[in-house]
């Protein structure tokens, strides 16, 4: 990992639907790792229907930022059990090595 910010007032915000209404899902951290690409990371225990509904227009929206190509490669992570996180890191690391970027 390079550094890493909380997105607390960052402005980074996805826009997902739930039950018909519009919302903007606020992820907890964005994470520069040591292979460049940019890890928008959400620490979470529970999933309810909504959560799933964030996380899936989380995914959608990393997709997009890769597929327009000028911000560089990105991936989303959900850390289900905070002991694992530096391990999970380090896969996410090696296994975002081949991002597109």
């Amino acid at each position: 990992m390079q550094f890493y910010a909380r997105n607390d007032h960052m402005g980074l915000t996805v826009p997902y639907e739930y039950m018909g209404i519009d919302h903007a899902y606020e992820p907890d951290f964005l994470v520069r790792l040591s292979n460049g690409v940019t890890l928008v990371l959400e620490i979470k225990g529970f999933e309810d229907d909504q959560t799933k509904a964030k996380h899936t227009a989380a995914n959608r929206w990393v997709e997009a930022v890769n597929h327009g190509g000028q911000l560089g490669a990105w991936v989303f992570h959900v850390c289900r059990n905070p002991q694992l996180l530096d391990k999970e890191m380090k896969y996410l690391a090696q296994a975002s090595g081949n991002c597109p970027a």
